[in-house]
C-alpha cells in the first residue's frame, strides 16, 4: 500500500479564516463556509433495501439497533417477489416495518416504495442503507450533529470501510472483525466521468482523509438525505441501475443549490455484495458513460456521442491485452446503449435542467482533474505492486536456492543457442554477405520471392494463383503468415523466406528448451531434449529440400506446444525446498539433482491461449495436415486438461479462420492430397523416401544410411561399422524406450494408494505425450502413402514421444534417487554415462548432416539449398513484365530425354507467391489457354512458324528466352544440341527478333506485324488487336475511347466466375469462353469511357473481416502485458 496522502487534503485552516482553503485536490476545494444556524430536531426514517434472502441483513438491522442515536422509524424494503418476511428466515425486525417493493427495479424505487408506505414527514431526513452496509454505533449520531446546525446540507454520507467476509464467504461481525480497510470517504469523478475515490485498493483508515467534507458525491449506502430536497429532486434516476447512481444524485442536489458533505465519524461497513455480481463490471461501464453524456454542455453532446463510438473499439483493444475479455465486450457495448437510450438521456438532461439552480461551473472546483487521474493511478499501481512483491517474496533459503537454480539454467539456455547458432553460422555463414547484398536462397522446392507486402498480401487473399495464365485456387495459408512476417522486416518477402530459414535452427533449439521445462525442471534433460530437436532428421531433412512449411512448422512446434500447456496451466514449475519426509513425495513425482523439484499447481493463462492460437495458426499454415492431428490431440488433452479447458477450443480458432479457404476447397472436392502437399514448393521438390514403420516410428523420413564409411578389416573395424550403422538408429531408439518406460512408470505410480496429484499429471503427460505421437505418426503414414514429404508427421511424432520421455525420465530418476551403497553408486554410472551418449548422439548427428550438406554460399550448396544472385529474366525481359504492360515471358528448353519443357514467367522466374497446393491441383486438367500455348511452343519446337508469334501475343507473352544451358528446369548435357537448333529455329522466326548476344540468356522479342506489343489487357475487334490496356497486378483502370460495336476486352489470363469489369460504372458481359480461347474476355462494345476489370473471389470480404477481427483478437491476448514473469 502507498503511504496515504494527507498533506494535500486538509480543510480550511480555523487561524486563517473561514474561507481561506488550503490549495490542493478535489477534496480541498470547499466553498465558503455557512453561517451556523442553531440546531434543530432531525426526525429520521432509516430505510434498508434487500433483496431477498440476505445473509447480511440481519447484522444491518442489529446495527440499527445499537445506534447510540436510534433512528425514529425502520423501513425495510424487499424489492425481491417475497410479499412478507415468509422469505425470510429467523429474521428480527423489532420495531421495523416490512414493506413489499416487489415492483421496485433500482435503489431510487425502493425507497420511494418506503416513502409511500411510511409517510415519512416532510421535512425530516432519511437515512438510506443496502442490506450489506451495517453503520457503527455512532454513525447516526455524527451524521444528524453535522446536519442540525446547517439548513444548506441536503446530503451528509458516511465514511465507508470494507466489511470482511469469512472463508466459506459468510459474514462476520462488522464490529470485531473490521481490519479498516477503506472504501471511500466521498468520492468525485474524473474529466471522463471515472469515480475516483482517493483510496488505494488496500488502503487501512489511520484516519488521513477524516479532514474531508464537502465532496462532490457521497455513496448513498449510509447517506442521511433530506426527504424534501429527495423529492425535489425525483429521487435517484432508474437508468443507472445498482451503480453510478449516488453520483448522479449528488450532483443533481448540488446542482440544486444545496451541499454535499461527507462525515467521518460516521462509519458503515460496506460489502459491496452488487459489485462483485456477474455482469457487474458492463453495468458500471453503462452508467458512467450515461453518467458523462447527462453531464456535458448541450452543444458538446453530438461529439461526446461520437467521440464514445470512436473510442469504444481502441478501449476493447485494451481489455483484450489486460486479458479481460468479458470487460472487452462491454467496452464496445457500454457505448451503443447509451446512444440508443436517447429518448431516456434527453428526459434526464432536462430534469437535471428544471432542478438546477446554479451554473454546472460551480461544481468544477470540485472534480477530478487529469493531473490527480494520473496521480490516484499511479499510486494504486504501486500499491498492487507492492502487495504483490509482499505477498510472491521468496524467504531468503529460497531466495538463495532460486539464484543457484538460474544461474544453472541462464548457462545450460547458453549452452544451447550458441550450439544451435554455431550451427546455422556454419551452414548459411558463408552466405551472409551475398544475402545481405540482395542474394536469394533458392533451389530444391524453394522458388525465388521477390514480392513486397502488397503484392504478397494480395497472392495471398485473392483467390486468384498467376502460376501460368492464372487459376481460380485458394493460395496456401503459409503465403499470408509470410505476408505478416515482410511487414515486420521492411516489406520484402525474399528477406522474410531468408530470415525464416537463417533463424530457423536457434529457433527451434530455444523453442525445444522452453517446451522441455514445461514437463520437467531438469537441466541436463532439457538440454538434451534441445539438442535432440535441433537435429531431428525431419528438420535437417527440410533445411536440405527448401521445405519451408515443414521448416517452419518444426521450428514453431515447441513454442506451440508450450504456449498451449500454460493456456490450462499445466506447465511445471519449481517447488523449491521439498520436504523430506518421502510420504509426501509418491512414486512417480519428479524430483531431479539439479535442485529443480517440478510442481504442476499452476495458474492457466488466456494470453498463453492467445499466443498458442497464432502459433498454432502458423505451424499449420506450414503443414496443412497437421490441422487434424491439432484438432485430435485438443480435445484429447481437453480431457486431462487441470482447468480452462476452454483455452484449448479458442487456440484452434486462428488455424481454422486464415486457412478457411483452403479448407473449404478440401472439403469440396474431397481432395486430401492438398493437406499434405508441400506449401508454396516449386517443381524442384526432393522426391520423398520410403522408410519402414519402425524407422517412422524413430522418426526417420527415409531409410537410414551409416553415418560414415568404415574400411573391411578385421573384428575390430567390423564392430566400428556396426556401431556406425547404427548411430542413425540410435536417438530414436533411445526417446521411444524412454517414452516406454515412462508411461508404464506413470500407470504403476498412479496404481499405488499413496499416488498423488503430482502422479497422476505425469501419468496424463504421458498418455497426452502418445496420443501426439499417434497422430503424428499418422500423419506421417499418410503423407508417404500420398508421395509426399513426411517430415512434420515425423516433427509432431517425435514432440509427443519426447513429452513422454521427459515425463518418463523423471519418473525414472525419482525411483533412482532412493537407491543407495552400490546400487545407487551403479545408478549413478549408468546416469553418467547414458548422458554422455545422449549429448554424443546429436553432436554427432550434426556434425555428419554439416559435412554432408556443406554451407550455403554463392558457389556451394547445403543439400539444394544455395544463395544466387544472377537475375532468371534478364533487364530486357524484366522491363515487359513491369507494369503498365505487363507481359509474359516464355521460357523454353529440353530436359535431358529430348522433351521440350516451358516456363511462362510473370516475373523474375517462378515465384513463391504464385506457388499452391491448389492451383497444382486444378492444373492437372487441361483448359483451353494451357492447351493453345502447348501448341504454340510444340510449333516453335518444330519449326513450323508460321502465326507462331500472333498466338504467343494472344496470350500475353512478349518475350522468349533460352538459356544456353538448356534452361532452368534441368537439361542435361546431352540437350545441347537440341538447344542449339532450336536457338536458330527461333533467329528465323517472322514476327521475333533476338535481342541479346553472346550471354548466358538469349531473348527474343515477340512482334506482331501492325499490332501494338504483347501486353497481360488489350481491346481487340476481328482478332486484331487495337489497344494494349495499361494494368497492374490483376486489375485494369484505364480509359477507353470510341469504337467499333464488335469491340472485346481480352486478359491474358484463364477465364473464371470472378473476373469482373464495368464501363462508366456499366457491367459488362462476359465473353463465352468457347468463343475467347479459354481467355478472360467482356464485351466492350464501341461506348468511350472508364474502364474497370478486377478479380473477385467469392466470399472474401467476409473470410478477410474475419481473419482480421480473429487475428487482432488473439494478437492483443498475446501480448505480454501485465503477466509476471516464470522462470
Amino acid at each position: 500500500m502507498s503511504a496515504p496522502r494527507t498533506d494535500s487534503l486538509s480543510a480550511p485552516s480555523p487561524d486563517r479564516g473561514p474561507h481561506a482553503a488550503t490549495v490542493g485536490p478535489v477534496w480541498a476545494k470547499v466553498p465558503a463556509q455557512p453561517s451556523v444556524q442553531p440546531p434543530v430536531a432531525v426526525t429520521v426514517t432509516a430505510v434498508v433495501v434487500t433483496r431477498g434472502s440476505s445473509p447480511y441483513l440481519a447484522a444491518t438491522l442489529a446495527a440499527l439497533r445499537k445506534q447510540s442515536r436510534t433512528p425514529d422509524s425502520v423501513v425495510v424494503v424487499d424489492v425481491d417477489t417475497a410479499p412478507a418476511t415468509s422469505g425470510h428466515q429467523d429474521l428480527q425486525l423489532g420495531g421495523a416495518r416490512y414493506v413489499a417493493g416487489a415492483g421496485a427495479r433500482t435503489f431510487g424505487d425502493a425507497v420511494q416504495a418506503a416513502l409511500a408506505a411510511s409517510g415519512a414527514p416532510e421535512h425530516g431526513w432519511l437515512w438510506l442503507l443496502h442490506d450489506d452496509s451495517a453503520p457503527a454505533p455512532g454513525a447516526l449520531a455524527a451524521l444528524t450533529r453535522s446536519v442540525e446546525h446547517s439548513n444548506a446540507v441536503a446530503v451528509a454520507g458516511c465514511k465507508q470501510r470494507h466489511w470482511e467476509t469469512g472463508p466459506d464467504g459468510a459474514p462476520l461481525d462488522p464490529e470485531v472483525s473490521d481490519r479498516g480497510v477503506l472504501l471511500e470517504v466521498g468520492h468525485t469523478v474524473s474529466p471522463l466521468g471515472r469515480r475516483m475515490t482517493g483510496i488505494d485498493d488496500t488502503e487501512i483508515d489511520q484516519g488521513q482523509h477524516d479532514s474531508r467534507e464537502d465532496v462532490l458525491a457521497v455513496g448513498l449506502a449510509g447517506a442521511l438525505v433530506r426527504a424534501s430536497v429527495w423529492r425535489e429532486v425525483g429521487g435517484t434516476d432508474p437508468a443507472y441501475g445498482q451503480f453510478g447512481d449516488s453520483t448522479d444524485f449528488s450532483r443533481r442536489v448540488r446542482l440544486a443549490g444545496h451541499r454535499v458533505v461527507v462525515v467521518p465519524d460516521a462509519v458503515v461497513r460496506h460489502a459491496q455484495v452488487a459489485l462483485r455480481a456477474p455482469g457487474s463490471p458492463g453495468a458500471r461501464r453503462r452508467s458512467q458513460l450515461y453518467l458523462r453524456l447527462t453531464s456535458v454542455a448541450p452543444w458538446a453532446l453530438p461529439f461526446v456521442m461520437l467521440a464514445m463510438l470512436a473510442w469504444a473499439p481502441f478501449a476493447a483493444g485494451y481489455r483484450l491485452a489486460m486479458k479481460h475479455p468479458d470487460r472487452a465486450r462491454d467496452e464496445l457495448i457500454a457505448p451503443l446503449w447509451a446512444v440508443f437510450r436517447l429518448g431516456r438521456l434527453l428526459r434526464a438532461r432536462r430534469r437535471i435542467a428544471r432542478t438546477s439552480t446554479v451554473p454546472r461551473s460551480v461544481l468544477r472546483p470540485l472534480l477530478g482533474t487529469w493531473r490527480e487521474v494520473a496521480a490516484e493511478r499511479r499510486d494504486k499501481r504501486l500499491a498492487r505492486g507492492e502487495a504483490d512483491r509482499v505477498d510472491a517474496a521468496p524467504s531468503e533459503l529460497e531466495q538463495a536456492e532460486l539464484q543457484v537454480l538460474a544461474a544453472r539454467r541462464r548457462a545450460a539456455l547458453a549452452t544451447v543457442v550458441v550450439s544451435a547458432t554455431g550451427l546455422a553460422a556454419a551452414l548459411f555463414g558463408p552466405a551472409l554477405g551475398a544475402l545481405a547484398s540482395g542474394g536469394r536462397l533458392v533451389g530444391g522446392a524453394l522458388l525465388p520471392a521477390d514480392g513486397t507486402t502488397a503484392t504478397t498480401w494480395s497472392a495471398a487473399t485473392s483467390g486468384w494463383v498467376r502460376d501460368g495464365l492464372g487459376t481460380a485456387a485458394p493460395a496456401d495459408p503459409l503465403l499470408f503468415v509470410l505476408t505478416g512476417l515482410s511487414a515486420l522486416v521492411g516489406g520484402s518477402l525474399q528477406h522474410a523466406v531468408n530470415l525464416v530459414l537463417l533463424l530457423a535452427l536457434p529457433l527451434a533449439a530455444v523453442g525445444a528448451w522452453a517446451a522441455a521445462g514445461a514437463v520437467t525442471r531438469s537441466v541436463w534433460l532439457r538440454m538434451l531434449a534441445a539438442f535432440a530437436w535441433t537435429v531431428a532428421p525431419a528438420f535437417l531433412g527440410a533445411l536440405d529440400g527448401g521445405l519451408l512449411g515443414a521448416v517452419l512448422a518444426h521450428a514453431l512446434l515447441p513454442w506451440t506446444a508450450v504456449a498451449l500447456v500454460r493456456a490450462v496451466g499445466a506447465q511445471a514449475g519449481d517447488r523449491l525446498s521439498p520436504p523430506d519426509d518421502a510420504a509426501e513425495h509418491p512414486a512417480g513425482a519428479p524430483e531431479h539433482a539439479s535442485g529443480g523439484h517440478a510442481s504442476h499447481a499452476r495458474a492457466a493463462s488466456l494470453g498463453a491461449a492467445g499466443a498458442g492460437g497464432l502459433l498454432l495458426a502458423c505451424v499449420v499454415a506450414g503443414a496443412p495436415a497437421l490441422l487434424p492431428a491439432a484438432v485430435l490431440v485438443l480435445i484429447g488433452a481437453a480431457i486431462v486438461a487441470p482447468r480452462r479447458r476452454v483455452h484449448l477450443a479458442l487456440a484452434v480458432v486462428p488455424a481454422l479462420v486464415v486457412g478457411a479457404p483452403l479448407w473449404w476447397t478440401v472439403l469440396r472436392d474431397g481432395d486430401r492430397g492438398l493437406l499434405t502437399a508441400e506449401p508454396l514448393a516449386g517443381s524442384g521438390v526432393p522426391a520423398p523416401g520410403t522408410a519402414s514403420g519402425l524407422e517412422l516410428l524413430l522418426g526417420l523420413p527415409a531409410a537410414p544410411t551409416p553415418w560414415f564409411e568404415v574400411p573391411d578389416g578385421g573384428p575390430v573395424l567390423d564392430a566400428a561399422r556396426a556401431v556406425v550403422a547404427a548411430g542413425p538408429w540410435a536417438a530414436g531408439v533411445l526417446v521411444l524406450a524412454l517414452a516406454v518406460l515412462g508411461l508404464v512408470g506413470a500407470l504403476l505410480g498412479i496404481g499405488r494408494r499413496q499416488a498423488g496429484d503430482a502422479a497422476r499429471q505425469v501419468a496424463a503427460t504421458s498418455l497426452v505425450g502418445w496420443l501426439v505421437a499417434a497422430a503424428g505418426l499418422a500423419v506421417a503414414v499418410l503423407a508417404q502413402d500420398d508421395g509426399r514429404w513426411s517430415g512434420p508427421g515425423l516433427s509432431l511424432l517425435l514432440l509427443g514421444l519426447g513429452t513422454a520421455a521427459l515425463a518418463g525420465a523423471g519418473v525414472l530418476a525419482r525411483r533412482g534417487a532412493s537407491l543407495s551403497g552400490f546400487r545407487g553408486s551403479a545408478r549413478r554410472v549408468a546416469v553418467g554415462g547414458l548422458v554422455v551418449v545422449a549429448l554424443l548422439l546429436p553432436a554427432t548427428q550434426a556434425a555428419v548432416w554439416l559435412t554432408g550438406s556443406g554451407s550455403v554460399a554463392a558457389g556451394g550448396r547445403a543439400g539444394l539449398l544455395h544463395v544466387t544472385t544472377d537475375p532468371v529474366v534478364p533487364a530486357v525481359g524484366q522491363q515487359m513484365q513491369a507494369p503498365p504492360r505487363q507481359a509474359r515471358v516464355l521460357e523454353v528448353g529440353f530436359s535431358g530425354d529430348g522433351a521440350v519443357q516451358y516456363t511462362l514467367l510473370r516475373a523474375d522466374g517462378s515465384q513463391l507467391a504464385d506457388a499452391s497446393a491448389a492451383a497444382r491441383a486444378a492444373a492437372n486438367e487441361a483448359t483451353d489457354p494451357t492447351a493453345a500455348l502447348d501448341t504454340a511452343v510444340a510449333a516453335l519446337a518444330s519449326g513450323a512458324t508460321d502465326g507462331v508469334p500472333q498466338q504467343l501475343a494472344d496470350l500475353g507473352i512478349g518475350a522468349v528466352q533460352v538459356r544456353s544451358d538448356g534452361g532452368a528446369v534441368g537439361t542435361a548435357a546431352e540437350a545441347q544440341p537440341a538447344v542449339g537448333d532450336l536457338m536458330a529455329t527461333l533467329d528465323m522466326v517472322p514476327g521475333m527478333s533476338r535481342v541479346t548476344e553472346g550471354q548466358e540468356v538469349s531473348v527474343w522479342r515477340v512482334a506482331p506485324a501492325e499490332e501494338p506489343p504483347p501486353g497481360w489487357a488489350r481491346v481487340e475487334e476481328a482478332g486484331i488487336t487495337e489497344q494494349v490496356l495499361p494494368s497492374g497486378g490483376t486489375a485494369v483502370h484505364a480509359e477507353v475511347g470510341a469504337g467499333g460495336a464488335d469491340r472485346a476486352v481480352v486478359l491474358a489470363e484463364a477465364a473464371g466466375p470472378g473476373w469482373h469489369a464495368t464501363l462508366d460504372g456499366r457491367r459488362l458481359e462476359p465473353v463465352p469462353v468457347d468463343e475467347s480461347a479459354g481467355l478472360q474476355a467482356f464485351t466492350l462494345g464501341p461506348d468511350a469511357g472508364h474502364l474497370v476489370v478486377r478479380y473477385e473471389a467469392p466470399h472474401r470480404t467476409a473470410w478477410l473481416v474475419l481473419t482480421t477481427f480473429t487475428l487482432v483478437v488473439f494478437a492483443l491476448l498475446a501480448l505480454p502485458v501485465g503477466r509476471r514473469r516464470l522462470r
